[in-house]
């Protein structure tokens, strides 16, 4: 199955809604987990602000897994010597030697080089482990 393409307010409202649900204390960041209800919750919050979207509970956790696992790579790398981070750019900075090493052991991580993630804080409040 093709994978969706958001546009930036629907990414923003679904970034909004699961903040919402996470300042609740619905969703539990670490592990991923929410209650099973709060899809459904999602689901009708997004369908609402996007009537001619296609919001399944499928779509959404999709997208939810996909920014958890960005984080938790921009978050190891965060804790690899040599990475560094530019807030005004939210992007990481390293060197060539330190990228190629991190890539070596983590093949999945290679397309984030050099690419801006506006959304890390956002992400941070809603998956960092506590």
């Amino acid at each position: 199955m093709a994978r969706r393409a958001w546009t930036e307010a629907e990414e923003k409202k679904l970034l909004d809604n699961l903040t919402s649900l996470v300042d609740a204390g619905v969703w539990q960041g670490e592990h991923g987990g929410m209650i099973p209800a709060s899809f459904e919750v999602l689901q009708h919050q997004m369908t609402a602000a996007f009537p001619h979207g296609s919001f399944t509970k499928n779509i959404i956790e999709g997208k939810i897994k996909k920014w958890r696992e960005t984080y938790f790579t921009i978050e190891d790398m965060m804790l690899t010597p040599g990475f560094g981070w530019n807030p005004n750019e939210n992007r990481l900075v390293v060197d060539n030697e330190d990228w190629n090493e991190f890539v070596r052991v983590n093949p999945r991580a290679r397309q984030m080089r050099g690419m801006q993630f506006p959304h890390f804080n956002r992400w941070a409040h809603c998956f960092r482990r506590h």
